[in-house]
């Protein structure tokens, strides 16, 4: 007390949960950071006791099912809140997630190397995961006076870079690629030369939809060899992600879906789903996959709709003979169309057809192939026009960006981690 600030370098500061004047009970916020080995130690007694079922379900599979792993974080949320209070220091739920982790290490999840594994529980960089979530919605019931924390809006100055300089020659080369491009018809003969204009504009363009946000329909009137000559969307998104362009078809069918069947057997919500799978065609079974990622990634939130709904906001079905241009009407104008599939004919007809349609902007692109590759081009299409993904089935396109290999670009990737680490726990 009787030294000068200044000269407080001088001093080895140590901080104690215990000492003179600490009242039981009591909790101090500037206490040292919670001890990992000791909550671990507490962890598991605390688990045999309320939930011993949720050890056993652990030791019978390796992973826990979506019911055990809730009732895993409201007991460890429960005894959180019991110890600290609802507002916790970071370092006391990072100590909680890491012991989960150290308890049930299979739940481990590591994306492209990153992280430690216990990000989807606790992540102490951009405060989200399962225990931060249970805290938020045991915080909504508090009394105004009980609350801690009070919104503000944020604003940056991040957009006010300029964009990069170009001549008005390169301002004219790029127009007369562009007008070559729409000149020529898809050809063998006239392949090589759209493939080099659409190189040539690749920057302009890429500036051009970052900037402007052009709809899907002005993209394609620009562009229109994006609509007859699909494998373009291939390109662009291979320049886009470094080269991913095939990393979807070389994992979904050889590694993904065999993966998801065997979480899907463990779930009472998806287990029916696979009646008869093994005598079903490669799209059934693909389309069986995509109804398993719906019931294990279901919308949350404001996106909040029945399973069903939610399905057909990627791939809805019409009778076989139905003619493309039909497939505008009728259009609900109240509501926003994201593209998505349309399947003209049953999965198991022989003469069905995909298309990806976008309804709002009128735009359609018949494909040739199966399930599998439509999936692959829609999802390229949503990067090349910069969408945003449909609100149902951001947590699945989510999931997708896992697949492809790209870093996550929604806040809707909690459930999506808990469900790559119970892929990657499976043989």
């Amino acid at each position: 007390m009787n030294v000068a600030i200044k000269d407080f370098d001088r001093f080895h500061v140590f901080l104690s949960s215990g000492g003179p004047g600490k009242q039981t009970g009591e909790t101090n916020q500037n206490e040292a950071p919670t001890d990992i080995e000791e909550v671990g130690r507490t962890l598991l007694p605390l688990l045999r006791k309320k939930a011993p079922q949720i050890l056993k379900e652990y030791e019978t599979t390796g992973i826990l099912s979506v019911q055990s792993r809730k009732f895993l974080v409201k007991i460890c949320v429960g005894d959180l809140v019991e110890r600290c209070g609802f507002y916790p220091l970071s370092a006391e739920k990072l100590a909680v997630a890491k012991s989960i982790i150290s308890a049930f290490p299979s739940l481990s999840v590591r994306v492209a190397g990153q992280g430690e594994g216990f990000e989807h529980f606790y992540d102490p960089v951009s405060h989200c995961g399962f225990l931060e979530s249970k805290l938020r919605n045991l915080r909504r019931n508090l009394q105004q006076e009980q609350r801690r924390y009070r919104k503000r809006k944020v604003t940056t100055d991040s957009d006010e870079a300029g964009e990069p300089e170009t001549t008005e020659n390169e301002t004219t080369d790029t127009t007369e690629w562009v007008t070559l491009t729409k000149r020529l018809r898809p050809s063998a003969e006239n392949l090589s030369a759209i493939k080099t204009g659409m190189e040539k504009t690749y920057i302009h363009r890429r500036a051009w939809i970052s900037r402007d946000s052009p709809t899907v329909e002005e993209i394609f009137n620009e562009y229109p060899r994006f609509l007859d000559t699909p494998c373009l969307l291939d390109s662009e998104f291979g320049r886009l992600t470094g080269g991913k362009t095939d990393f979807f078809l070389r994992r979904w069918e050889a590694s993904i879906i065999p993966k998801l069947k065997s979480v899907a057997a463990l779930e009472n919500s998806t287990s029916p789903l696979l009646k008869g799978v093994e005598d079903k065609s490669e799209d059934e079974i693909c389309y069986t996959a995509l109804l398993i990622l719906v019931h294990l990634l279901p919308p949350v939130g404001a996106s909040r709709c029945s399973l069903s709904s939610a399905i057909t906001c990627l791939i809805d079905f019409v009778p076989l003979g139905t003619s493309i241009a039909s497939l505008f009407n009728p259009v609900d104008s109240s509501k926003t169309h994201q593209p998505q599939l349309m399947c003209i004919g049953d999965l198991r007809s022989s003469s069905r057809q995909y298309v990806i349609i976008a309804k709002n902007d009128r735009v359609t692109i018949p494909l040739d192939d199966g399930l599998a590759c439509a999936l692959d081009k829609l999802f390229k299409l949503y990067w090349v026009c910069n969408l945003s993904y449909p609100t149902p089935l951001s947590a699945v396109f989510t999931f997708l960006e896992y697949i492809y290999d790209l870093p996550f670009s929604t806040q809707r990737k909690t459930k999506v981690l808990e469900l790559i680490s119970k892929l990657k726990a499976c043989k």
